[in-house]
């Protein structure tokens, strides 16, 4: 009898240490109740043979925007934060090794493998008014939504970056398939539950073909390929203010003997990365200064400013020389802006589709 009792204690508390792993939220698409949204490679896309190099950017989808409705799917009353999972079925893996694939989130890159596990993205459920009358109801009844459902909005994109390994020999990537990129879910990992939680995926990977085609990418400004705003009065801060613009030029060089045939026609399409902070994913902030930010526009719409790590269109490849105008712009942050002198960075992508 003594050994009976023993034996049903042990898992009973087997049973309640269990328990709270299997805590999780159920996030789908809030107007719609949808769990999948699938980013389809439109068409074919062409890649240029001397972008397989490390980290090059290959192609950027356009923005998404998903409104979530987050909902105590196992009975955490306390309320949870919601997070971005990558990877959520481990299909990475299967992917050809020239080819590395993210999120871009908030204007910041994010590999959907073999970088960290998770992004936070806002809180999910909120505690209800009693908590604790909430885990009795619980425990007594067997389960109930306790917490208040919240919403959470996320703004993304996708990317796909060379990882350095050779692409096939014949050009063409051969990966069928959908590949999840992330699920939205709680604190305490992925909701074991099928169909319960909203993922984003990535499919027509075999659309993508390396080409012989190797523009030479380059910035001309006032000062060679940095752009020198020369001296400006801290006198003059004034909070929100665009105090100078600075032109600059993005070339595209076919005329080199490498160039490759294959690129007539190819529509050009730009985007740039900055290391330095950001502020709203547009401002890029100088290195060890404070009080004012650079922005970057299109010459032909000032005011319009690129968020970095986002599609920008050029144009067409119509020859051997393409030209693109662009501004830089200083706008101040603060009254009192520190003093001396500054630099910041960005790089601008150039690819083809």
């Amino acid at each position: 009898m003594k050994i009976a009792t023993l034996h049903a204690l042990l898992l009973a508390l087997l049973s309640i240490i269990a328990t709270p792993s299997a805590w999780a939220l159920s996030c789908k698409e809030a107007a719609t109740q949808s769990i999948k949204q699938v980013i389809t490679l439109p068409g074919q896309i062409q890649v240029s043979w001397g972008d397989a190099i490390r980290g090059r950017l290959l192609w950027r989808s356009e923005q998404y925007t998903v409104t979530f409705r987050c909902v105590d799917a196992q009975g955490e009353p306390g309320g949870e934060d919601a997070f971005l999972y990558w990877d959520p079925t481990r299909a990475m893996a299967q992917l050809h090794p020239s080819l590395e694939l993210g999120v871009t989130v908030n204007s910041v890159d994010h590999r959907a493998s073999g970088g960290q596990p998770r992004l936070w993205i806002g809180p999910a459920t909120s505690p209800p008014a009693n908590k604790e009358n909430c885990k009795l109801y619980w425990n007594n009844a067997g389960g109930s939504n306790c917490a208040t459902s919240l919403i959470v909005t996320v703004t993304f994109s996708a990317y796909i970056r060379a990882t350095g390994s050779p692409p096939p020999a014949n050009g063409q990537i051969i990966n069928a398939g959908d590949f999840d990129l992330f699920q939205v879910d709680g604190v305490n990992g992925l909701n074991a539950i099928p169909n319960s939680n909203f993922r984003a995926a990535i499919s027509g990977l075999g659309n993508i073909r390396f080409i012989a085609c190797n523009p030479i990418i380059t910035v001309v400004a006032n000062a060679g390929s940095t752009i020198d705003f020369g001296r400006v009065a801290s006198s003059e801060a004034r909070v929100g203010l665009v105090q100078k613009s600075v032109p600059f030029q993005v070339q595209v060089d076919l005329s080199h003997s490498t160039a490759g045939n294959e690129c007539d026609s190819r529509m050009l399409v730009a985007s740039f990365t900055t290391a330095n902070p950001l502020v709203d994913g547009t401002t890029i902030l100088p290195a060890y200064t404070s009080g004012f930010g650079i922005l970057l526009s299109r010459a032909t719409a000032p005011t319009s400013y690129i968020s970095m790590n986002t599609n920008v269109q050029l144009g067409l490849i119509n020859g051997d020389l393409m030209r693109y105008d662009f501004l830089a712009s200083l706008k101040w942050l603060s009254k009192t802006p520190a003093l001396g002198r500054f630099n910041a960075a960005a790089t601008i992508n150039v690819t083809f589709r």
